[in-house]
């Protein structure tokens, strides 16, 4: 449903919000095993880094800028229990949460918009750190910049093989071998490009865990309530893409005004 539109205005434009008139579409729903959809395929995160031209993203500084304030809805706390096949002395059942929600927000969703030509530097990190425990990657899903460094560390007493792979790309970015407690195996090559980067260890399938590999700093990765912020965003018409492991992709249309919030709702 498309929702209502309200415009505040104050004296100053910072305090000025407009909630837009905008429809979201839907592409399918995932499920903890599957990646494979348009929007990251084609649609954005990837794209997102480039116009229809061709030109990348370019960092200056924006005169006068507008704000987005979202949040994704629709969650409820869900857990999956993970009973182990092998290696069953490190890997004993747990459960993980795969739709952190509180107060009916979504977490682990990622946001990002597309179409955007220039803008502030990213602020993303540039070294994160990845770390197998108890038979699970932690954490399962977050964002890093381009070029950055990725620490995988291992603290299970068993052998792993960690692919780092992207929908549509033909060969793993990397592969990381992990066979002692406490080793740390350092890789770039994951985030070379942009794209939605699934970790998942081809000797145990159950575990698993995301990189958000991005161009620019209209990207988010929620929290448990579902709420993201983009701030210097030049005014324009974008779409804004929502993607979750569990409940599949959405996108929107929005238009940023200079000197305007514009507030976003999207709902699984």
């Amino acid at each position: 449903m498309p929702l209502l539109v309200l415009l505040g205005c104050g004296e100053n434009t910072a305090d000025r919000t407009r909630i837009a008139e905008v429809e979201a579409s839907v592409s399918g729903g995932g499920t903890a095993n599957q990646v494979s959809d348009d929007a990251v395929r084609k649609g954005s995160l990837v794209g997102a880094a480039n116009l229809a031209d061709g030109a990348p993203y370019t960092v200056r500084t924006i005169a006068n800028p507008g704000v987005i304030i979202g949040d994704i809805s629709g969650g409820s706390p869900t857990d999956t229990s993970i009973t182990p096949t092998h290696d069953l002395r490190v890997c004993r059942p747990f459960s993980q949460s795969l739709v952190p929600s509180r107060d009916g927000g979504v977490g682990n969703a990622v946001v990002w918009l597309s179409g955007v030509a220039s803008g502030p530097k990213d602020d993303a990190p540039r070294r994160a750190r990845l770390t197998l425990d108890g038979c699970r990657l932690e954490p399962r899903v977050q964002r890093v910049a381009l070029a950055s460094t990725v620490l995988v560390n291992g603290r299970d007493a068993m052998l792993s093989r960690l692919q780092f792979t992207v929908e549509g790309e033909a060969e793993p970015r990397a592969t990381v071998l992990l066979s002692d407690v406490g080793q740390i195996v350092p890789t770039d090559a994951s985030s070379v490009k942009p794209g939605l980067v699934r970790v998942h260890d081809d000797l145990h399938p159950w575990v698993r865990a995301y990189i958000v590999v991005a161009a620019h700093p209209f990207v988010a990765v929620t929290a448990a309530d579902g709420q993201f912020r983009f701030d210097g965003v030049p005014p324009g018409r974008y779409t804004l893409h929502v993607w979750h492991e569990r409940l599949g992709t959405q996108e929107k249309k929005v238009r940023v005004d200079g000197g305007v919030q514009t507030r976003v709702s999207v709902e699984y």
